[in-house]
C-alpha cells in the first residue's frame, strides 16, 4: 500500500525524517510544508494525506493551532495527527491529546525510534483513505 504523510516543521528535521522512513516502507510520499498556513493551503488546495506529522514550534501557526484548525473540519479531522517536538511538558502533552493529537512523540525518539514508528502506523494501524470528494 502506498501512504501519503504530510510532515509540517519549519526545521529540517523533515529532510531526516523522510530518508528515515523511505527507509523502512518505500511506499511513503511524504509532502513537506514549513508551517500551519502552508500546510493548509496544500489541504485546501486538495492533498488528501494518510497521516499529518505536525511540529509543535512554527512561525505563522504552530502545531496547537494547526491542530484546532483540523479538528474543527469535517474534511480533516479523521486524519491520524502525530505531534512531534524537541521537548514538550506534561500539560503541554495533555493539551495536545484533548485537542485531538492521537501521538505526541519527542524527535529525537522518533528518529531512533523509526522502525517502531512504520510499523505502528503502516502496519498495525488502519490509516484512512481519502477522496476528493469529502467535503471542505
Amino acid at each position: 500500500m502506498n501512504y501519503s504523510i504530510l510532515v509540517v516543521d519549519d526545521d529540517d528535521d523533515f529532510i531526516l525524517l523522510a530518508t528515515h522512513l523511505r527507509q523502512c516502507h518505500q511506499n511513503v510520499n511524504l509532502t513537506y510544508a514549513p508551517n500551519g498556513v502552508e500546510a493548509t493551503k496544500q489541504l485546501l488546495a486538495g492533498l488528501e494525506p494518510n497521516i499529518i506529522i505536525v511540529d509543535s514550534q512554527m512561525p505563522m501557526m504552530d502545531g496547537y493551532e494547526l491542530l484546532n484548525w483540523l479538528m474543527d473540519s469535517d474534511a480533516w479531522r479523521h486524519i491520524p495527527i502525530v505531534i512531534w517536538t524537541g521537548s514538550v511538558s506534561p500539560g503541554e502533552v495533555t493539551r495536545y491529546y484533548r485537542a485531538g493529537a492521537n501521538s505526541v512523540m519527542l524527535k529525537q525518539d522518533a528518529m531512533q525510534e523509526v522502525e517502531n514508528f512504520c510499523h505502528h502506523w503502516f502496519k498495525l494501524v488502519q490509516l484512512p483513505h481519502l477522496t476528493l470528494d469529502h467535503p471542505r
